[in-house]
């Protein structure tokens, strides 16, 4: 990762403009155009500022984010490593983890953000299920802590990513994010299941007054981390799902904290198994069926295509729900299979 792309990044995250980003900074939008083409490289004073207002480390700009003058260096190689208790989601922007206790009573996750191996926890979600007590804490994108839990899981916030925990665990799978800018297939020309694959793999993070939110998705997994404060919505969850041609295979989840107010809703569910593998790895495709009677029942496992264009694909969800994929998505992270 270059200079530019590191600040493009950062920018990115914070859904602003490169104008909106040249503002606070003092400079036009052709400055930060140039910096993000690795054209000229910011003055000294910029990336303090910049490391200031965005809560950024200076070398996490020029010394992680590598010049463009230096061609030698390896891309993070972002990765899930598990273990019986544990799993860790590893990006270059973000470090999910996953955990419970040895009886599983206790189910927790914890995300934190930064670049590389130099993370802060922002955000942290953990279920008791003997005390039926559920406990959260994130930080905003501007820097406020919204709790349900002062004084105890909100003091963990801005605590350092410690990556030496991954040297235990087994690494199960690996990708690189996506810096090359090449445009993503397109339906008519690659069909579905390509396209859902593309357009999938990636992440979503946004952090407000309202919510904490990051969807993380790999070519094989489907990772949530999800705080709605005003509802007391509380879901986090990692899947196996594979992409088929008509839609995508939900072949099971395998940690799952869903908490609505007292946790008696119908979706509400606890439980975790890191060590669950699926039955398909690949989704034979004479398994679905158009008959209707078949199709409801296997409904649980399946979201199958209720329409698409060349840019667009609609799946149908729970009830009357529709999953919408678009190529054009706006994503933090985009992601490239090893």
């Amino acid at each position: 990762m270059t200079v530019g792309q590191r600040i493009q990044q950062i920018r990115a995250l914070r859904a602003l403009s490169q104008e909106e980003f040249g503002e606070l900074l003092g400079v036009t939008r052709q400055t930060v155009s140039k910096w993000e083409l690795d054209q000229t490289l910011p003055e000294l004073s910029k990336v303090v500022l910049i490391s200031k207002l965005f809560s950024v480390t200076t070398d996490s700009i020029l010394i992680d984010g590598i010049t463009s003058f230096d061609i030698s260096h390896k891309a993070f190689s972002c990765g899930i490593y598990q273990s019986e208790l544990y799993e860790i989601v590893e990006t270059e922007v973000f470090s999910l983890v996953y955990y419970c206790n040895s009886d599983k009573t206790v189910l927790g996750s914890k995300l934190y953000m930064g670049f590389a191996n130099k993370k802060r926890l922002c955000g942290i979600c953990e279920r008791n299920e003997l005390k039926k007590e559920t406990y959260y804490a994130y930080k905003s994108e501007v820097g406020e802590i919204y709790t349900n839990d002062v004084g105890g899981v909100a003091l963990l916030i801005g605590a350092p990513y410690d990556p030496s925990v991954k040297k235990t665990m087994r690494k199960s799978e690996s990708f690189f994010v996506d810096h090359s800018g090449v445009s993503l297939p397109g339906v008519n020309d690659s069909g579905i299941a390509k396209c859902l694959s593309a357009w999938r793999m990636g992440d979503i993070y946004r952090s407000n007054a309202e919510e904490c939110f990051l969807s993380l998705c790999t070519d094989q997994r489907e990772y949530v981390f999800s705080v709605q404060r005003e509802n007391c919505n509380v879901y986090c969850g990692a899947s196996y799902i594979y992409t088929f041609d008509f839609g995508l295979f939900f072949a099971g989840q395998y940690f799952r904290i869903r908490h609505y107010k007292d946790n008696t809703e119908p979706f509400c569910g606890f439980g975790c198994n890191f060590s669950f593998v699926p039955q398909y790895r690949k989704v034979p495709t004479e398994l679905y069926t158009t008959d209707k009677a078949i199709k409801k029942e296997s409904r649980p496992i399946w979201s199958v295509v209720k329409r698409y264009t060349d840019d667009e694909i609609v799946l149908e969800g729970c009830g009357d729900d529709e999953y919408f994929y678009r190529k054009n998505d706006k994503r933090t992270e985009r992601f490239l299979e090893k």
